[in-house]
């Protein structure tokens, strides 16, 4: 099963990384750099809210998942997660009232929440209860549609909110294959005792999320504000791309291995889920080195191919300090961020997360007005390393 599930994963994310990776591509060469950043911007705010509001109740459904209680815990979650659809979309509409965003901006990005969450939530669903294929199928779904919509809407319009919208679209459309693999439960009534059970364990993680959101996004909110968007455009673009090309295989390792331990200790086999763990950890050491050996030896040709005319220059200048930062990234949200699954409590999340925020926010502000984009790089860089040393530390 661990090899059926890891091939599967692994041959989806890939394929849908490529099929990303394309989109950036097209993106880049459809839209101008100050448009494509304009978009990263909105994007930014979005995964930001979505940290904070709709994030935490998938991780606390797979900490706390029990077949014998799938069709209650289903659909307890599937009410908290409306509650918190409610609660994004009540922020947003504050924003709107204080004058710090405009109503189209605002739905925008409550848009981009929603698909998120449906996406997020249905595979989170699904790949606990090892339904394989079906995520694999909404994984490479969305990468088409983003692409596809993306692309039309570019365009058609030429407008970065259209584009944040394609790609919300695309996500709540992906979303089906594995809403369909757990059709059944989703008629489950939701259960006091159930939203209880998941609240205890997930209100820390409503914390670290929302500081983890920030701190993923805080450099590019800060270089959007203060340097420009159309360097936000370059930064975002080598950035997305090389987070894509590490994340893929993060993730995968983690929807097949981590999915397959946390079985394994809910069957009291802590052996097992030991040995699979060490699976993981030896997998990502080695996707950390390759990767890194391939793109410092193809740098050149990659930008030159993956991105347009105006990205390219700023790119091959940030990409080696971003290189490391998405190794970290991937290290960070795919192994360590993984122990929260394996113990009674998910306070050391909090913790990392709260030093990935204090870092990444502390030195954006002191080198983005220096360094510009170099100085996000190295803000973001030293902020994953930091977090990572939390995990240690605290595991």
């Amino acid at each position: 099963m661990i090899a059926r599930h890891t091939f599967i994963y692994v041959g989806a994310r890939a394929a849908a990384a490529a099929l990303n990776m394309g989109a950036v591509a097209v993106f880049t060469r459809l839209a101008p750099v100050e448009t494509y950043g304009s978009y990263l911007f909105v994007l930014s705010w979005a995964l930001v809210l979505y940290g904070a509001t709709c994030q935490w109740p998938k991780f606390a459904f797979f900490a706390r998942y029990d077949e014998a209680r799938a069709p209650a815990q289903v659909g307890t979650v599937g009410r908290l997660l409306a509650a918190m659809l409610a609660l994004a979309a009540l922020a947003a509409a504050l924003c709107v009232v204080m004058g710090l965003a405009s109503p189209a901006v605002a739905a925008a990005t409550v848009a981009a929440v929603v698909g998120m969450t449906l996406f997020e939530a249905s595979t989170e669903i699904a790949r606990t209860r090892l339904a394989a294929g079906s995520v694999a199928l909404a994984i490479l779904a969305r990468a088409v549609l983003v692409l596809a919509l993306g692309s039309l809407a570019l365009v058609r319009t030429g407008d970065p909110l259209a584009l944040v919208l394609a790609v919300a679209l695309a996500n709540g459309l992906a979303a089906l294959p594995a809403l369909r693999a757990v059709a059944p439960l989703l008629r489950g009534r939701a259960s006091a005792v159930e939203a209880r059970r998941l609240i205890a364990y997930g209100w820390p993680l409503v914390l670290s999320f929302g500081l983890a959101a920030l701190a993923q996004t805080i450099d590019r909110i800060i270089v959007g504000r203060s340097v420009g968007p159309e360097e936000l455009g370059a930064y975002g673009a080598i950035a997305d791309f090389l987070r894509q090309g590490f994340v893929v295989f993060g993730e995968s390792i983690a929807l097949a291995l981590v999915s397959i331990a946390k079985r394994e200790v809910r069957a009291g086999a802590l052996g097992a889920a030991e040995a699979v763990l060490a699976d993981a950890a030896r997998a990502m050491a080695l996707v950390g080195a390759f990767g890194a050996v391939f793109v410092l030896a193809f740098d050149d040709v990659l930008v030159a191919v993956l991105l347009g005319p105006g990205y390219r220059a700023q790119a091959l200048a940030l990409a080696p300090i971003l290189l490391a930062a998405s190794i970290l990234l991937m290290v960070r949200s795919y192994y360590f961020g993984q122990v929260i699954y394996f113990t009674r409590t998910s306070h050391l999340d909090a913790v990392a997360s709260a030093a990935l925020l204090v870092t990444v926010g502390g030195l954006s502000a002191l080198l983005i007005p220096r360094m510009g984009a170099m100085g996000a790089a190295i803000a973001f860089a030293a902020g994953q390393a930091v977090a990572c040393l939390v995990f240690v530390a605290g595991g």
